[in-house]
């Protein structure tokens, strides 16, 4: 998803619905520099944040970060 200002209650629940569906691994490297090494606890705090602030333009970053994360994920499931 492209980086928004901010997300709809739609948008973050159906991502947040996936992470809830979907294995993912313990750790990531998104590239830039972003490395995640506890997963759950990201994609708790970060869930947590999109389905609380998803219409508030300063938790952009934060919430477009979870979309990576997603991306990253079904990209490497994918290859």
């Amino acid at each position: 998803m492209e980086f928004k200002p901010t997300y709809t209650k739609k948008e973050v629940k159906e991502l947040v619905d996936w992470f809830e569906n979907n294995e993912y691994p313990h750790s990531i490297n998104l590239g830039g520099g972003i490395k995640i090494d506890d997963m759950a606890k990201t994609v708790k705090q970060l869930s947590h944040l999109a389905l609380t602030q998803h219409d508030n333009r300063n938790f952009c970053g934060p919430i477009a970060m979870l979309f990576q994360i997603r991306e990253k994920i079904q990209s490497t499931l994918t290859q």
